[in-house]
């Protein structure tokens, strides 16, 4: 199942300037920004259950996988 589309849920704007709910929304933007991945830093799957799934041109997806001699895998998904 993909992850795509989950969506950042934001507070939603006050009327009037807050500063608590500023905050809020700093937060949420910080928290979801970190689990971003980055340009310039490695990319790790499969540490935290994440799987690394290639679409083929036909539109059959396939997880990629690795085992602990090197061997790399794939299994339709």
């Amino acid at each position: 199942m993909s992850s795509f589309g989950t969506g950042l849920r934001l507070p939603v704007p006050q009327t009037q300037y807050d500063q608590g709910s500023a905050t809020e929304g700093n937060l949420a933007l910080e928290q979801a920004d970190n689990q971003n991945h980055k340009r310039g830093r490695d990319l790790e799957v499969g540490a935290r259950g994440e799987r690394l799934i290639l679409t083929s041109s036909g539109g059959t997806r396939y997880e990629l996988a690795v085992s602990d001699a090197g061997v790399l895998s794939t299994s339709a998904v």
